[in-house]
């Protein structure tokens, strides 16, 4: 017999035991990972927009109305808001929250950071409670993540109105 087929068994296993760490290592760089401070900005500092804030744009949109909670995207998107922002927009806006997404360019808030030199290419997602006190922070994310990133801050609406508004997503997203 030859040596493949005495320990074909092993090979397979150790086949196997690689693609699953690959497949691992690859969603483990895929998925958007909070952080507790990201350059200039860290959690408990207040968020770039929360009730009553100016924002950029023009009427009815140039303040932002009380909400549950508030989503801020820089660099993702081209400058939008609430369901305008594609999937992660609508689900934001069904769950009762505040989204608007920028490009940093010129008049847009960015926490500092085109300041202290961050890589502006790169994308930041901040999500703040009520009280517009930032709970979370995922650098490297975008808008269509967010249904992922809403699960670790389910604290932020209510659980049914969270089922209610998952039941409205494709079904790769549930």
């Amino acid at each position: 017999m030859s040596f493949v087929l005495r320990h074909r068994k092993k090979i397979i296993l150790a086949l196997l035991a690689t693609i699953f760490v690959g497949v691992g290592i690859f969603v483990w760089q895929k998925y958007p990972f909070g952080v507790k401070q990201y350059e200039t900005i860290a959690l408990g500092m207040k968020a770039a927009e929360g009730a009553g804030t100016h924002t950029v744009r023009h009427p009815p949109f140039d303040i932002v109305t009380p909400s549950y909670f508030y989503v801020y995207v820089i660099n993702d998107l081209p400058m939008c808001i609430e369901d305008g922002c594609g999937l992660g927009g609508k689900f934001i806006d069904c769950l009762g929250g505040w989204i608007s997404a920028y490009n940093i360019v010129t008049e847009e808030f960015d926490y500092g950071l085109r300041d202290a030199g961050a890589d502006m290419k790169k994308s930041v997602i901040t999500i703040a409670d009520k009280d517009a006190k930032i709970v979370g922070i995922y650098p490297g994310a975008h808008v269509r993540n967010l249904p992922f990133i809403m699960r670790n801050h389910r604290n932020l609406v209510s659980e049914e109105l969270f089922k209610a508004c998952s039941e409205h997503l494709p079904r790769w997203w549930k």
